[in-house]
């Protein structure tokens, strides 16, 4: 019966004594205290580097343990602090189940005295990565090495079956190291050895301190045999265990296998191991081949790494010089390989080769591969049409693949077969292969994948030759023709054609057998698509000095030089084919297209662009063709600009020697502005051309004729020294003044041995000179001066002859120490500076840890060490400064291409260092030797972005500091920026032609402007919208920014308000609209506010060209000026769509009257009427010659017909008949003529009568001669000599100095009768040719101006009959002359009118002539005293203005 009580107390009384001291023991443990083994958080977190270890090392078995102690340790719980310290995952309860606790008691690790956390310094280097299979593995050996495969079936069982990737350091690398109870992992070594068949070494199941056991299996045909042992196995085995900390114990194992077994410490164990595989094992070398991009990795610098991996491994390894395998290193190209080989033990070998590979397998894990040995016929069928077997094998892997269109042999036609049924024999061609780059096992695969479809192309493809015309070749391949791709996707086949140099008519067919017809179908149909003429150049100028060919060839050598058949091409869209320059016929010249009017179109201009090239245009001139660089460089430029003679030279097809230079005169204009003339040449033109042509010739055989004569030479030289002749020479070269024309060089084949030998002294093979009989190794061949070429043999001379001795020194090593830190500066970048002293000094430089060792001839050897030495002591005393500059400026600091930073590290001997932008810059090679400073340098260490380092001496290295921080500063003050937007579309106007608006603007303004280009205005994705807007930058002081900026947003403001107008304007109304030079558009222009330049007005308002049908004009401008020019253009156009056109019958004897002096007349009525008179030529027949037209609204051509008829009407005029005698005089010589024309508008004209000579008189008076002589004589009143204007004036007692100056004058009057006709001319006066009279015509616009002229006419001939007196005045001073005209003329004409006298003032008062007044003689005598007062109220008031004489006179009289 059960109850309901305490159940410890009912447990308590069924207990007996034992159970109860039990459960007492048990309450007593749950109080004791335990230390428990918890894994920290932190630990897991960031576990030790040991814990890496696992899968490499493997742990030693766990020690052996109470099995209930296990199972209470397994099933105690956690307590809660250990439990909190436990991390907690998000799919994990927060205790941990007893299967996890026991799993991570089963993972702890015992005490290990190898574990890196508890003895750092001990444990084993982290893991590397797995060894892969080399891509570059399929690289055929070299004759005569053993290849791994070889030793691989010799060696066998020599390699162990675990290869851990650790190397020596970690699991033995090559030692078998499999933990008791766990099974080896194999691998396969990189060098394609098989696995061994031996059991390797055994790793022991215990790991303490001092009890490593490793175990070494030998294979009985790997080892020395007993014969050649120089002591036993045993005594050798004896030997090692004396001298080394652990113990090997020899074993006989299975098959006859020797089991070395040896314990103690870990690595004593590997070294006794190593040792005794060096002592027992059959000495062997392989060679295996590496990318030689990674020969300086595998160096190492200074040697370090490969020395490190010789000690490790205790092989000899040896790479080749790049001197020796003539590969250059390329590190976009890993097919190129060197082979590395390798002598030692088959352990050493293969610790040697795993370590090699993992410096390869850093390098690249990415690799290039160039496949060559691929024929090029086969690469469109490996691409696929359009590519697509390309992105078939890229696809899903990370490659890229590149195979080279062919469609054009270089000059190797392709091997036919027998039959179309058999597989041509394609060559492969090694200048074009075939590109894979991408990761290496990808890479590899694709390899492999192409190759294995070449090998499937060798047996299909078969080829067929198919000659079409030469000219068709372009129309079935290439720009004109069908795509490589769509006719290898119509047809399954690929083209091969000729190169352009070659005149083959033979098009390959390539593709399978049963698509080879439809290929040639296809060809057929391209190449017949094209219609063809042909132009005979030749019969043009059959008889040209040269021959009609010859003429032909040199225009086609000329045209194509100057690429004037590709824009003939252009202009008419049609191909034209010459013959090659190298081939005398044909001479006709084939035009093809599919147009053909555009065919004979430009067949047409072909003809008339060989008239305008006739011999007399071209000429040749034979020039030795040394001299042809140097023209072409120096003077051709010069004799095109100076005499308009381009010179063609000969074209590379061609032999120099046999073809002579082409002289073509095209005249002064620069190249750029040529345009071909198209027509015969007058005599005038053919004349200058010859002129020019000679004018050319003089100038070149002046330029060769002052040199000296050119001369060849010969010498032998051995083939060892022809690497360093050549370097010597171009060295010579270099160092020539750049006035000479260094001399040319080259080597020819090898010479044949001549039967005969005949021994050779040592003197005459150092010079080089030829024996009977002798074997040469090459020939030394020079051209040039003879000057120059007897100098360089003598050098070349001496250098052979010195080389033979030096070759009998080049034993003599000697050696210095250079400082460790500075090795990567000798050496330089890719050993640059190394090769650079080796070359210089002819030596062979080593360098070793701190060691240079120099072996060649002494005396150059002890002149490089010495280099080596100063080099050292000049690094040693190396500054280096750090200076912190923004990244901003580093493009200034830098300069263009690094002219800046060069320059300083020129002039200061320094280094100086930008950081690079790209983020791999700032890692560093351990091969890769230091680099020269400056933009380019790498980076040894993380430079920050704001830091720029200066190395180099310390006072070098201070200077260029200083320098550079001022360079700083002023780069400073000239950084302000700005920039200003602007259209797309106004960058050519702000550029201007040739650049010159924007040069201005950067002279005007002081300011660096930088305008986007194309591309980069354009943006990302190309687009060149005109709309779009583009940022110009400026650069510079804040002034010259701002000026450059206000400028700038001047013009693009009045850009941005700029807009296109366009108004249709009838082309018969555009010559008005123009007007006579552009004056009618001008006003319009002027008028509406724009420009008047003719540059900017020409670019506002554009008319279509004349031959155009376009009728549109174009304005561009402001929207103000554009508006107003478009609206006066249309209101002009309306106003002339309703203008008339009439006609007024006027005799042709009366056009004058419509025209007037200078169509004076014409224009007046132009302009009063707005109309337009078109007056008749003179040369006009029949009615149209009395047949004035005018133009303009009906209104107004109606009014203006009435005014032409009233002006030929009333114009008929009305004659005065003038005396012969008095016509001068009445027309007061052609003032009256003039009078009458300005005030009455009247003109007279004496009806085609011939107006009488002048009188001899000077105003056309019939004075005496005396009279006239007497008005010329300086002679004063009282009769005394006028004073000159210089002479001191004399004031005596009682004289005032004005009467003295008054009184100064010369006066005289003459009096004069009229001239009176004789009776018999009064009674012959109407007779035109003897008569005395002259009839006066006068014609006005009325009758009322035409009475008017004739009374003055008839007062003047009244006044002419009268008697008259000629009053001749001179004055003192010829500057009072000016008193007397007055201002605009007023007082002379106010003394005309107040004496009716006709007074005429001197022009050249200088010259002293005599102010004449003619008249009565009392009006002559009152206009001679007005002019004395007038001059001496002047003198009083211009008395401090006066002449000296005044001044003095002033000054004395105060």
């Amino acid at each position: 019966m059960a109850t309901n009580g305490d159940p410890a107390a009912v447990a308590g009384e069924a207990l007996t004594p034992a159970q109860r001291l039990m459960q007492k023991h048990s309450a007593d443990e749950a109080h004791r205290t335990t230390v428990e083994e918890v894994e920290d958080e932190e630990d897991i977190k960031h576990p030790p580097p040991s814990a890496h270890l696992h899968d490499s090392v493997p742990a030693p078995a766990p020690v052996e343990r109470d099995a209930s102690a296990g199972a209470q340790e397994e099933s105690a719980p956690l307590s809660e602090k250990a439990a909190g310290k436990q991390p907690m995952k998000e799919d994990q309860e927060p205790a941990a189940s007893a299967a996890a606790k026991a799993k991570r008691k089963e993972d702890a690790v015992p005490f290990n005295p190898q574990s890196e956390e508890a003895f750092p310094t001990l444990g084993a280097p982290k893991p590397r990565a797995p060894v892969v299979p080399p891509a570059w593995g399929a690289k055929k050996p070299a004759s005569g090495s053993t290849t791994p495969a070889a030793a691989a079936a010799a060696t066998a069982t020599a390699f162990p079956a675990a290869t851990p990737p650790n190397g020596i350091n970690g699991a033995a690398n090559g030692l078998a190291t499999t933990p008791s109870g766990a099974s080896s992992r194999a691998s396969t070594p990189a060098s394609a050895v098989p696995a061994p068949v031996g059991a390797g070494m055994q790793r022991p199941p215990v790991t303490l301190p001092g009890r490593y056991r490793e175990t070494l299996v030998i294979h009985p045909s790997m080892m020395i045999p007993r014969a050649q042992m120089k002591r036993p196995v045993t005594e050798v085995i004896r030997d090692i265990n004396r001298r080394s900390k652990a113990n090997l114990e020899m074993k006989q194992g299975v098959a006859g296998r020797l089991v070395i077994e040896g314990l103690g410490p870990e690595q004593a164990v590997r070294d006794a191991l190593k040792e005794a595989a060096r002592e027992l094992y059959q000495k062997k070398t392989i060679k295996f081949p590496v990318p030689a991009a990674v020969r300086g990795h595998i160096i190492g610098q200074g040697g370090a790494t490969i020395n490190n991996i010789i000690k490790k491994s205790g092989a000899k390894i040896q790479v080749p010089r790049q001197e020796e395998t003539n590969i250059v290193a390329d590190e976009d190209d890993d097919s190129a390989t060197i082979d590395v080989q390798i002598e030692g033990d088959p352990l050493a070998i293969q610790i040697a080769q795993n370590a090699i590979n993992e410096v390869v397998n850093a390098r690249t894990s990415t690799v290039n591969l160039r496949l060559r040995d691929i024929p090029a016929e086969y690469y469109p069928f490996l691409a696929g049409p359009h590519n697509s077997r390309i992105r078939d094998l890229e696809e899903g892997r990370d490659v890229r693949v590149q195979i080279p269109q062919y469609h054009m042999h270089g000059g190797r036609a392709p091997p036919m077969p027998e039959s179309r049924e058999r597989a041509a024999a394609f060559v492969p061609q090694a200048n074009l292969p075939i590109h894979i780059s991408g990761d290496r096992r990808a890479a590899q695969e694709v390899r492999e994948a192409i190759e294995r479809e070449a090998e499937a192309l060798k047996r299909q493809l078969t080829a067929e030759e198919m000659p079409v015309e030469r000219g068709r070749h372009q129309f079935v391949v290439g720009e004109r023709g069908s795509s490589l791709h769509d006719f290898l996707e119509e047809t399954g086949c690929s083209i091969i054609m000729p190169p352009m140099s070659d005149d083959s008519e033979s098009i390959y067919i390539v593709g399978p057998a049963d698509c080879i017809d439809e290929g040639v179908s296809k060809i057929v149909d391209l190449a017949t698509k094209m219609s063809m003429t042909s132009v005979d150049v030749a019969k043009q100028h059959a008889s040209a000095p040269e021959g009609g060919a010859g003429h032909a060839r040199n225009l086609g050598r000329y045209l194509r030089q100057r690429q004037f058949i590709q824009e003939l091409e252009r202009q008419h869209n049609a191909s034209i084919v010459l013959p090659p320059p190298s081939v005398e016929l044909p001479t006709a010249w084939q035009v093809y297209s599919n147009d053909g009017k555009a065919m004979m179109r430009a067949r047409q201009d072909i003809m008339n662009l060989v008239s305008g090239h006739p011999p007399t245009r071209l000429t040749n001139m034979d020039v030795d063709p040394f001299f042809h660089e140097r023209l072409r460089q120096q003077h051709a430029q010069q004799i095109r600009e100076n005499l308009g003679v381009h010179i063609v030279f000969p074209e590379e097809q061609l032999d120099p020697a046999s073809t002579p230079l082409l002289l073509v005169y095209e005249g002064l204009p620069s190249p750029a502005e040529y345009e071909m003339p198209r027509r015969q040449p007058s005599a005038r033109d053919v004349q200058l051309f010859r002129q020019a042509l000679q004018d050319a010739r003089n100038a070149i055989d002046r330029l060769v004729g002052s040199l000296d004569a050119i001369v060849s030479r010969d010498i032998e030289t051995p083939q060892r020294f022809q690497d360093k002749l050549r370097r010597y020479v171009d060295r010579q070269q270099q160092a020539l003044p750049q006035a000479q024309i260094p001399v040319q060089y080259r080597f020819n084949p090898q010479l044949q041995p001549q039967a005969a030998a005949a021994p050779a002294s040592a003197a005459n093979a150092a010079a080089g000179v030829r024996q009977p009989g002798q074997i040469n190794n090459a020939i030394f061949s020079m051209r040039g001066p003879g000057p120059a070429v007897d100098d360089l043999a003598e050098k070349i001379a001496a250098f052979l002859e010195q080389e033979h001795k030096d070759e009998l020194e080049r034993g003599y090593t000697t050696t210095c120490d250079f400082p460790q830190k500075f090795a990567n500066v000798l050496i330089g970048r890719n050993g640059a500076t190394i090769s650079k002293l080796r070359e210089e000094f002819d030596v062979d430089i080593q360098v070793n840890a701190g060691k240079v060792e120099i072996k060649g001839p002494k005396a150059k050897a002890d002149a490089c060490r010495q280099h080596i030495i100063n080099m050292g002591k000049r690094l040693e005393d190396e500054a280096t400064h750090t200076l912190k500059i923004k990244p901003q400026y580093h493009r200034d600091l830098i300069g263009a291409k690094g002219a800046q930073v060069n320059r300083l590290q020129d002039r200061y001997k320094v280094r100086i260092q930008f950081p690079r932008n790209s983020p791999a810059a700032n890692g560093h090679d351990d091969g890769d030797a230091a680099t020269d400073a400056g933009a380019s340098a790498r980076n040894f260490r993380n430079q920050a972005s704001d830091e720029v380092v200066v190395r180099g001496p310390s006072r070098g290295a201070d200077q260029a500091r200083d320098e550079l921080l001022s360079l700083l500063q002023w780069t400073v003050d000239n950084s302000h920026t700005s920039t200003v937007s602007v259209a797309q579309s106004q960058i050519p106007q702000l550029i201007g032609q040739g650049g010159r608006e924007m040069e201005q603007m950067r002279l005007a303004t002081g300011a660096q402007i930088d305008v986007p280009g194309l591309r980069e205005g354009a943006g990302a994705a190309g687009s060149q919208d005109p709309s779009s807007r583009v940022e110009i930058r400026l650069k510079g002081t804040k002034k010259k920014v701002e000026e450059a900026k206000k400028l700038l947003e001047e013009r693009a403001k009045a850009f941005d308000d700029t807009v296109v107008r366009t108004v249709e304007v009838d082309k018969r109304h555009h010559k008005a609209l123009i007007g006579s030079g552009g004056a009618n558009i001008r006003d319009i222009v002027i008028a509406a506010g724009g420009p008047d330049d003719r540059r900017s007005l020409a670019r506002m308002v554009r008319f279509p060209q004349q031959d155009s049908s376009d009728n549109t004009i174009r304005v561009e401008g402001p929207t103000a000026v554009a508006d107003k020019i478009v609206s006066a253009i249309k209101s002009l156009v309306q106003q002339r769509e309703a203008q008339v056109t009439d006609t007024v019958e006027v005799a042709p004897d009366r056009h004058r009257l419509l025209i007037g002096r200078g169509g004076e007349t014409r224009r007046g009525l132009e302009a009063e009427f707005n109309v337009t008179v078109d007056v008749p030529k003179q040369s006009a027949m029949g009615a149209a010659r009395n047949q004035v037209k005018v133009v303009g609204l009906p209104a107004d051509v109606e009014r203006c017909k009435e005014r032409i008829l009233q002006m030929v009407k009333e114009q008929e005029g009305e004659t005065v008949a003038v005396p012969r005698a008095l016509h001068h005089r009445v027309a007061d010589n052609g003032q009256l003529f003039r009078r009458l024309r300005n005030e009455l508008r009247v003109t007279v004209d004496h009806d085609r009568q011939t107006p009488p000579p002048k009188p001899a008189g000077a105003n056309g008076r019939a004075g005496s001669a005396g009279a006239a002589a007497a008005g010329r004589t300086r002679t004063a009143a009282n009769g005394a000599q006028l004073p000159l204007i210089t002479d001191e004036q004399q004031v005596g007692e009682g004289t005032s100095e004005s009467t003295a100056a008054n009184e100064t004058y010369s006066w005289e009057i003459v009096d004069e009768e009229p001239p009176l006709p004789s009776t018999a001319d009064e009674t012959d006066s109407g007779d035109q040719a003897g008569g005395s009279t002259i009839p006066w015509i006068l014609r006005g616009p009325t009758a009322a101006a035409v009475s008017s002229a004739r009374a003055i006419v008839e007062d003047a001939l009244a006044s002419a009959t009268k008697p008259s007196a000629t009053g001749y005045l001179i004055l003192p001073d010829p500057r009072a002359y000016r008193l007397v005209v007055g201002p605009g003329g007023s007082q002379i004409n106010s003394i005309r009118r107040r004496t009716g006298t006709r007074v005429q003032v001197p022009r050249d008062q200088a010259r002293g002539e005599a102010i004449e007044i003619v008249g009565e003689r009392k009006g002559v005598e009152q206009a001679k005293d007005i002019i004395l007062g007038l001059v001496k109220g002047g003198a009083g008031g211009a008395g401090g203005k006066g002449g000296n004489g005044g001044r003095r006179r002033g000054g004395s009289g105060e």
